[in-house]
């Protein structure tokens, strides 16, 4: 995955010093940690012949770069999955191939203990040797990947660069699944998409920062159509609007471009009810008031005055003025509890 030498091999002792596997599943043994790893420098023991203090040296070494070499005399059924997944990397690096073939290295692994993997490995790669990864996990593999192959009947459907291949057509072409794609800089997101009856009435939330998670969550269970704008990109509202329903979003702390304004915008005027949550309002996020103020003037915003303003007004005097205006034509609630019979009302 990462990349390839695109050499050939030769014999199979060639091979095995060129190549390195580290299969999807380890059984466990009741070995050392040490002797695990020393198990990678087989191809350079020919016959009966016993490893050398050099060989131990490399296994150290290989131990050291995952960051388990204080556990060399543990033994390794007792080791935690990461703990033995790291051990398995370092049996692979004693074998110092040129290639390495890793099948699903964080299968089984928390979110923690994936990343953590899958930086030894850049870090390998970065040193100048190949990997090439199988692994299902596409947000993962779009993070750390400089190349993806997605794969179809055996066959190379798509190849490239993240940003390039992957996208919801190919998601769709290749495993058969509806997703949301979203992009951040050279990197994607992939969340699934909700499959939404036609005819539901839409809510829009203008929220950010945490503030519209439940509103959304509590308006889509209530069986309403949602979305949410203008919300920047892995914003805690943003990952549940992508998961819920339709977002306008922005790059990671960026301020509100024209673009996102202009969409947001359109959203509204297509939404039937509108909900300015409880958020924090600067410079950078000025716009989504504004947005508000069009709702208003629409007759269908809804707003959570639950803190004070002044409390959590960074963007001046400006806004202040704007947010005293937008009061005076919506309907104003003091809780997100109370957000949902608001808009029952506010229908009708």
């Amino acid at each position: 995955m990462f990349c390839s030498t695109g050499k050939i091999f030769g014999s199979a002792e060639e091979a095995a010093k060129r190549l390195g596997y580290l299969p999807q599943d380890t059984p466990l043994t009741n070995l050392k940690v040490i002797d695990v790893v020393m198990l990678g420098r087989t191809p350079y023991l020919s016959g009966l012949k016993r490893p050398k203090n050099e060989d131990y040296r490399i296994a150290m070494d290989a131990l050291k770069e995952v960051g388990m070499e204080g556990m060399a005399e543990r033994i390794f059924s007792e080791l935690s999955g990461g703990e033995r997944q790291k051990v398995m990397l370092a049996r692979v690096f004693a074998q110092q191939p040129e290639v390495m073939l890793l099948d699903e290295p964080t299968a089984h692994l928390d979110i923690a203990a994936q990343i953590e993997i899958m930086e030894i490995i850049r870090k390998k790669v970065e040193q100048g040797r190949a990997a090439i990864v199988a692994i299902h996990d596409i947000n993962l593999a779009s993070s750390f990947a400089t190349r993806i192959l997605m794969i179809k009947d055996g066959k190379v459907a798509y190849a490239g660069r993240a940003e390039d291949v992957i996208n919801e057509e190919s998601i769709r072409n290749v495993f058969g699944a509806d997703v949301v794609v979203r992009r951040y800089g050279r990197g994607v997101y992939i969340a699934p998409k909700l499959k939404v009856p036609n005819g539901l009435r839409r809510v829009h939330v203008i929220c950010g920062g945490g503030s519209g998670g439940v509103i959304l969550h509590m308006l889509r269970e209530a069986g309403y159509k949602v979305s949410a704008g203008v919300v920047n990109i892995l914003d805690s509202d943003w990952e549940v609007a992508v998961e819920l329903g339709e977002v306008i979003d922005e790059a990671p702390f960026s301020p509100i471009g024209d673009y996102s304004h202009s969409k947001n915008i359109e959203l509204i005027e297509r939404s039937d009810a509108v909900v300015l949550a409880n958020l924090s309002f600067g410079r950078g996020n000025l716009r989504n008031l504004q947005a508000a103020m069009h709702a208003a003037n629409l007759n269908k915003l809804i707003v959570v005055n639950r803190t004070p303003f002044e409390e959590r007004n960074f963007a001046g005097k400006d806004a202040e003025e704007l947010y005293r205006e937008i009061l005076k034509k919506a309907v104003v609630v003091n809780r997100e509890e109370e957000v949902l019979d608001a808009v029952r009302k506010l229908l009708g």
